[in-house]
């Protein structure tokens, strides 16, 4: 959990797909998390994107807070009054059932609720859990405890949200583990399949290794293409340590995968660095889209495409360098982005915007010539609307929703946005 405590330390230095968006206030804090002194049940730094069920209820986690400091599941419900009402599904204890999600959550088909917790579970290492509606409230059950490391060669330290593929097989990602290097080896890529008796087999489908061209410490998860193939980054590792673009193809001959590198981040004028907790999206004809940390045109990060083309393969190109060294736009987007039936892009910074520190959400539109023209939505303030958001923005009915780690009562809040 180095990571957690490297943001704890900036922090206390710095504190010294859906519709077109509807017209309506800037921004509005939907709700913040209890005050963190003195603690008690409510959450405290969400790190999650939320999610929707068809009622219009919100869905998310917090990393920590809780009776046991270990994080806790929650919903929001919109009542009457304009207001929305909380209530805490799950509380983590850090023990056998994990703890410190920092991924959100992922509804199936019959509204049950799957996400990861970074640490945790029978050897400590993290779960894959289930969240399960019943007449009498919510049923929690750990899917799949990953190995004790390294006697195992299983990944550890889950933190990025889990996929299903159309037979109802689990994919995700663990940001160490797998084998020998980096910290506590460089991570994996994971599938669990359910087996017919309620049990879930993990099989691990690669491991992130440190020879210089491939990834490491994969932090953002997974995404299918539309061609069936599985896509995700890395913020470390590759040819110039700045991370990668990486494909995994499924082999029905093998009954395996295998990975290839689409695109190696190198950094420096113009192209982007460091993609961090990226989610990639793909669009209708297999165009991906993500972020970068760092890198671009001012180096404080970039909104990149990958495309594929019969005759040429891959190509990745910046739509968009943040350029902090004038008032009001952000820099450092630590999340992927959010497409709208019109093709423009959302997201949020984690640092920039009109106050400096505090980050933003912004929206990228293409024009006519190609050329993507950015706008910044909100500019967060450091106060009741919250900041440093650490994680994308989900559409719904129109407006945009989404998280920021600190801010409201000082743990964190969930946020209303438009135009």
């Amino acid at each position: 959990m180095k990571f957690i405590g490297y943001r704890r330390l900036v922090i206390a230095v710095l504190i010294l797909l859906s519709t077109s968006l509807a017209q309506a206030a800037p921004e509005k804090t939907i709700y913040s998390f209890a005050a963190a002194a003195p603690l008690d049940s409510d959450g405290m730094e969400p790190y999650s994107q939320p999610v929707f069920d068809a009622k219009g209820n919100l869905f998310a986690t917090t990393l920590t807070g809780g009776t046991h400091n270990a994080g806790i599941i929650f919903e929001l419900s919109p009542s009457k009054n304009a207001e929305w009402v909380e209530t805490i599904l799950y509380e983590f204890t850090g023990g056998t059932d994990g703890g410190n999600p920092f991924a959100g959550l992922v509804f199936d088909h019959e509204g049950n609720l799957y996400g990861t917790a970074s640490i945790g579970g029978v050897n400590g290492t993290g779960v894959v859990f289930e969240l399960s509606p019943t007449a009498s409230g919510w049923t929690y059950k750990v899917l799949y405890s990953f190995g004790a490391y390294p006697s195992s060669g299983d990944g550890f330290a889950p933190n990025s949200p889990i996929v299903f593929d159309k037979l109802n097989n689990i994919y995700g990602t663990t940001n160490e583990g797998g084998g020998a290097g980096c910290f506590e080896g460089c991570g994996t890529v994971f599938e669990l399949s359910p087996t017919g008796t309620g049990e879930w087999k993990e099989q691990v489908i690669h491991r992130f290794t440190p020879n210089g061209k491939d990834g490491e410490v994969p932090s953002g998860g997974v995404t299918f293409g539309t061609n069936g193939n599985l896509y995700g980054t890395t913020p470390n590792g590759g040819t110039a340590g700045s991370g990668v673009l990486y494909q995994l193809k499924y082999s029905s001959t093998t009954r395996s995968w295998s990975e290839s590198i689409i695109h190696q981040f190198v950094g420096g004028k113009g192209a982007g660095s460091f993609p961090t907790n990226v989610i990639l999206i793909s669009d209708s004809t297999g165009n991906l889209y993500g972020t970068t940390d760092g890198g671009g045109e001012h180096d404080f990060g970039t909104v990149f495409e990958a495309a594929y083309s019969s005759t040429t393969g891959w190509t990745t190109k910046v739509l968009y360098s943040f350029n902090a060294t004038y008032s009001g736009d952000g820099n450092s987007p630590h999340a992927g982005v959010t497409m709208d039936k019109q093709g423009n892009l959302y997201g949020t910074t984690s640092y920039g915007g009109e106050y400096n520190y505090y980050g933003t959400v912004f929206k990228l539109s293409k024009g006519d010539t190609g050329e993507w023209t950015e706008t910044t939505l909100h500019s967060f303030t450091g106060g009741a609307d919250g900041f440093y958001p650490e994680a994308g923005v989900t559409i719904h009915d129109g407006l945009l929703y989404g998280t920021a780690m600190l801010g409201g009562n000082d743990s964190g809040v969930v946020f209303q946005s438009s135009e």
